[in-house]
C-alpha cells in the first residue's frame, strides 16, 4: 500500500490523494520504479549476484530514500560479502527511516548481542587492513600470512580473498590463485574483478602447460617410415660394447695429456696463488668490518629518525588537540544514540560539535567517520528543528549573535530547513551584511519559490539591490 507524501493517507488508484488532493503521479512512477529495482535486486541476490543486486538497490534507493526493504536487504547484501560496517549503517538508516516494525532492529540486537561474531568480524577488518599495508610497503611475504589468517577467520570477506589472489599471482603461484577466486565466485556469482582475475589466473596457467609439453616434444625425434610414424628419443645413444671400449680408450689419453700439458703449469700458478688469497682474503675481512660499521652507522640514524616521529605522532594523539579527544567524543555520541527512544538527540549533537571541535579531520578510520556521518544524518531533522527554535526566540528578542548561531546549526544539520535559511538572510540583513543576506534568501527561492517565504525572499533581494 502507498501512502501520501502530504498528508500521510493511504493513496488510492487515482492520479492525485482523495485526502488532500496532492498530485502523486509522478511519486507513484518513482515508487513504482524504486520497488521494480528491489525485485530486480531480490532475484540478482537468490542467484548469489551479489554485486549486480548491490547495484540494482542502490539505484532503488537512489529513488526512494525510504524503502526500508531495499535498505535491509542491501544490508544482507553487505554482510554476506563480508562488509559488516556497510551493513550496520544500512540497517541503521532503516531503522531511523521506519521505527516500528522493522526486521532491520532485530538484525542491528542480533550483531550487538553476539560478542563473539562482533570480535571476529573486528579482527578480520584490521587484519585485512593490516595486510593491505603491507602489500603497500612490499611486504608481500608477511601480507600473505595476514591475508590467510583473515580468510580462515571470515571466510565471507570477498576483498580479502581477492587481494590473496592478486599476492600468489604475484608470487606466480596462479593455482592457489584460481582457488581464493572460484570461492568469491561461489559467494558472488557477479563479482566483475573476480572474474577478471580468474581469467588472467587461467591465461597463465595455459601458457606454463604449453611450456611444458614444447619441452617434451623437443626431447622425442619423428621418423616417417612409409605410412608409418615412429617416435623415439632425441638423445638415443649405440650401447654397443665396441663404441663402449673406444670411448674409454680415447678419455685416458685425453686425460694423459692434460695432465702434461695443462696441470703442470696450473699447479706452479697454484702456489702463487694461494698467497695472493691469503692477502685478498685479509683486505675482504677489513672491507667487511668498515661495511658492517657503515650498516650500524645508518641503522642508528634510522632509528633515531623514527623515534623523533613516533614522539611527533603521540604528542598529535594527546592533549585536547590530538585525535583522541574526537574519538572520545564520538564513542559518548554513540553511547547516548544507543538508548533508542530515550536518546537526547541534542546532547548527540553536543558530542557531534564536540569531535568538530578537536579535528574531525584527523579521525583517518573510515569505519569511525562512516559512524559519524551516520550519526549526523539520524538526528539531522530533530536538531535541526531544535535549533531553529533557539535561533527563532533569540531573533525575535534582536539577539542576532545567539540566532546566527543556531540559524548556522540547523542548516548544517538540514541544509534544507527554508525557515531556518530564511531568518539566517533575515538576521544577516539586521546586522547589515547584505551580501549573505542575499546569498541564502537566493537559497530559499531555489527550494521553495512558490511559497510564501519564496516571495517575501525575493522582495527583499529587490530591496537589498534598489539601495
Amino acid at each position: 500500500m502507498l501512502f501520501c507524501y502530504s498528508c500521510g493517507m493511504a493513496l488510492s488508484e487515482k492520479s492525485y490523494c482523495t485526502s488532500c488532493g496532492a498530485d502523486v503521479s509522478k511519486y507513484k512512477k518513482i515508487l513504482y520504479m524504486s520497488n521494480r529495482y528491489y525485485n530486480r535486486g531480490l532475484e540478482k541476490a537468490q542467484i548469489r549476484d551479489l554485486t549486480g543486486a548491490v547495484e540494482d538497490l542502490r539505484q532503488s534507493l537512489k529513488l526512494y530514500k525510504r524503502n526500508t526493504q531495499a535498505r535491509n536487504l542491501l544490508g544482507l547484501v553487505y554482510f554476506e560479502m563480508g562488509e559488516t560496517v556497510n551493513a550496520m549503517a544500512e540497517w541503521v538508516l532503516s531503522a531511523h527511516y521506519q521505527k516500528d516494525k522493522n526486521i532491520a532492529s532485530d538484525y542491528i540486537d542480533t550483531l550487538r548481542t553476539n560478542a563473539v561474531l562482533l570480535d571476529n568480524i573486528n579482527s578480520s577488518i584490521k587484519k585485512y587492513n593490516q595486510g593491505l599495508n603491507q602489500c603497500k610497503q612490499g611486504n608481500v611475504d608477511v601480507a600473505k600470512i595476514t591475508l590467510r589468517r583473515v580468510v580462515n577467520n571470515n571466510p565471507r570477506l570477498i576483498n580479502a580473498h581477492l587481494l590473496l589472489a592478486l599476492v600468489l599471482m604475484k608470487e606466480e603461484d596462479y593455482s592457489g590463485a584460481k582457488k581464493e577466486l572460484i570461492q568469491v565466485r561461489r559467494i558472488d556469482r557477479g563479482n566483475i574483478t573476480a572474474a577478471l582475475y580468474l581469467r588472467m589466473a587461467e591465461e597463465n596457467l595455459n601458457t606454463d602447460s604449453k611450456k611444458h609439453k614444447g619441452k617434451e616434444k623437443e626431447a622425442a625425434v619423428t621418423i616417417q617410415n612409409g605410412n608409418d610414424i615412429i617416435i623415439q628419443p632425441n638423445n638415443r645413444k649405440e650401447n654397443t660394447f665396441l663404441s663402449l671400449f673406444l670411448n674409454i680408450l680415447i678419455g685416458l689419453v685425453i686425460g694423459l695429456l692434460v695432465g702434461w700439458f695443462v696441470l703442470g703449469p696450473i699447479r706452479v700458478n697454484m702456489q702463487k696463488s694461494d698467497e695472493n688469497k691469503e692477502l685478498s682474503d685479509a683486505y675482504e675481512e677489513i672491507n667487511l668490518k668498515n661495511t658492517t660499521i657503515d650498516t650500524l652507522t645508518q641503522r642508528i640514524d634510522s632509528l633515531t629518525t623514527q623515534y623523533e616521529a613516533l614522539k611527533d605522532q603521540l604528542n598529535t594523539y594527546e592533549g585536547t588537540n590530538g585525535a583522541f579527544e574526537g574519538y572520545k567524543y564520538l564513542l559518548l555520541a554513540v553511547k547516548e544514540y544507543s538508548k533508542g527512544e530515550t536518546a537526547d538527540k541534542n546532547l548527540v549533537a553536543q558530542y557531534l560539535d564536540k569531535v568538530d571541535e578537536n579535528g574531525s579531520d584527523k579521525i583517518k578510520e573510515e569505519e569511525f567517520l562512516e559512524v559519524y556521518n551516520i550519526l549526523k544524518t539520524s538526528i539531522g531533522e530533530s536538531v535541526a528543528d531544535s535549533y531553529y527554535e533557539n535561533g527563532y526566540n533569540a531573533f525575535r528578542q534582536e539577539d542576532y549573535v545567539t540566532a546566527l548561531e543556531n540559524f548556522k546549526k540547523a542548516i548544517e544539520y538540514n541544509s534544507e530547513n527554508v525557515d531556518a535559511l530564511y531568518y539566517l538572510a533575515c538576521t544577516y540583513m539586521a546586522n547589515k551584511d547584505y551580501d549573505n543576506a542575499k546569498y541564502y534568501f537566493n537559497m530559499v527561492i531555489n527550494i521553495s519559490p512558490d511559497s510564501e517565504l519564496g516571495n517575501k525572499a525575493s522582495n527583499y533581494i529587490a530591496e537589498i539591490d534598489a539601495q
